[in-house]
């Protein structure tokens, strides 16, 4: 078992969809993310100063709970919150037909049913994300909307502060990759990802678990690996196997197939209101679900 595996200890697992911040996270928020009373009002004074001073913001009035997942996100250095903000709005610019949340009748889908948030939540409060890639159909749920839908996600994952604060773990599982995949493996479209989840989402990614390597996975990763930070590459783990997850996780909070007890369509209610939140999605930010 690696230094970063599961430490067997007795923790209270929480679910995914919750409704308010527990003390411990709070005391994470303080201590990680450098966010007190004091310097939460100073930080948004001082990043929707800095918004109003640039051209390209000055007539948007940015919802405070939008700017304060900036400043969690970047440990309250507020020029780097700054710059991260400014990155979403051309984002949102060149791609708006991306944020506009998936049409229903995708939701039904077979192969949306490969992309969801696991029920509960890691004994250290991140989120777990399922992200079954190799199991994708390109013929039921075309390119544009698996970017939406992964768009989507983010977005609305990012109004729980538990998610702000404690980041997400991906299972991203490759079983069934294959040469039907590698045309969507472009350059572009792996920017356009990284760029979106890393770049501009304010979101933290704890670790990327790569389950059911393909003899593609190195095509894939050849193509990933180039772009990410030193930081992020240190928290990727491949796996050989689906019982190797069991060292890092326990098996309440895994899928049936990886040997856990958790059943794909659990958060599908969650999924369908995420979608339809999504709706009211803005340039300036929605407010927090709590």
């Amino acid at each position: 078992m690696s230094s970063g595996a599961l430490k067997l200890q007795e923790k209270e697992l929480l679910p995914f969809e919750i409704d308010y911040l527990p003390e411990f996270a709070a005391k994470k928020c303080q201590e990680e993310l450098n966010e007190t009373p004091e310097r939460k009002i100073k930080g948004i004074q001082e990043l929707r100063a800095l918004l109003q001073r640039n051209p390209k913001t000055s007539a948007l009035e940015f919802h405070e709970d939008f700017l304060v997942a900036y400043l969690r996100r970047n440990k309250y250095r507020t020029k780097d919150a700054l710059q991260q903000i400014l990155k979403s709005q051309q984002l949102v610019e060149a791609e708006s037909d991306l944020f506009r949340g998936v049409p229903e009748e995708y939701l039904d889908s077979p192969a949306f049913k490969n992309f969801y948030p696991l029920p509960v939540r890691c004994q250290d409060g991140c989120g777990l994300i399922y992200f079954g890639i190799g199991k994708w159909d390109p013929t039921e749920l075309p390119l544009k909307q698996l970017k939406q839908m992964i768009v989507m996600f983010l977005a609305q994952a990012l109004r729980d502060p538990m998610n702000q604060i404690n980041g997400f773990k991906v299972l991203y599982d490759l079983e069934g990759l294959s040469t039907r995949h590698i045309k969507y493996i472009t350059p572009q479209n792996t920017l356009l990802l990284y760029n979106g989840a890393v770049n501009t989402a304010p979101a933290r990614y704890k670790a990327v678990h790569i389950i059911n390597q393909s003899p593609l996975v190195k095509f894939f990763w050849s193509f990933v690996r180039p772009i990410l930070t030193e930081k992020i590459k240190s928290r990727v783990h491949f796996h050989k196997n689906k019982e190797e997850l069991l060292d890092y996780f326990p098996r309440c909070v895994l899928p049936v197939d990886f040997g856990g007890n958790v059943r794909e369509n659990e958060t599908i209610n969650w999924i369908r209101r995420a979608n339809k939140d999504q709706e009211k999605f803005t340039l300036c930010g929605q407010p927090n679900r709590y």
